[in-house]
């Protein structure tokens, strides 16, 4: 846990929900001086200690410890709604089945997404060996074989949806898809 990033974020929802550090350190039971040394990352506060300020500031303490999760959940909302745009048409009865595969395919794209970025800023192979004494040798990184799993999943999530389509949406899909 950074110390600065936790404090920064602290500060960034205070001011969003226009408190003071002396207000937000009386809701939390703590001293205006602690609190302060916290947010300015001059402290490390408990888990107890972050928790409530979590609550005050009301954000989960995931968010506080690491805010990945919540910019995850955005750009997964984003793509559902790209999704969702271009299987508007699947007809109503079939629509429920859709909804989760839609969330599904987004969450998949997502992580397909930042498991590119990986591939190409660390490659597709490392040097691996089992102890000391052998001799490292080039070994698919475990990411690559995640990314290859993923991408089946998520083609195979895809040709659901275009499925569920009107026969005559399908073969404007198909073009669409390069297909």
């Amino acid at each position: 846990m950074d110390k600065r990033e936790v404090g920064s974020r602290m500060r960034k929802k205070r001011k969003e929900k226009n408190m003071t550090q002396v207000e937000l350190s009386k809701a939390c039971g703590i001293s205006f001086n602690y609190y302060s040394s916290i947010e300015n990352g001059r402290n490390s506060p408990s888990l107890d200690v972050l928790n409530g300020i979590a609550k005050n500031l009301g954000v989960s303490l995931v968010y506080l410890l690491n805010d990945r999760i919540d910019e995850m959940e955005q750009r997964v909302a984003e793509e559902e709604n790209r999704i969702k745009t271009l299987f508007k048409t699947i007809p109503e009865p079939q629509r429920k089945l859709s909804e989760g595969l839609i969330t599904q395919s987004a969450r998949l794209r997502i992580l397909l997404d930042d498991n590119w970025k990986d591939i190409l800023e660390n490659g597709e192979y490392e040097k691996f060996s089992q102890s000391e004494n052998q001799v490292p040798y080039d070994r698919k990184r475990p990411i690559v074989e995640n990314y290859d799993n993923r991408d089946r999943t998520y083609q195979s999530i895809m040709k659901q949806l275009t499925e569920l389509l009107p026969q005559e949406m399908k073969s404007k899909k198909s073009k669409l898809l390069g297909r």
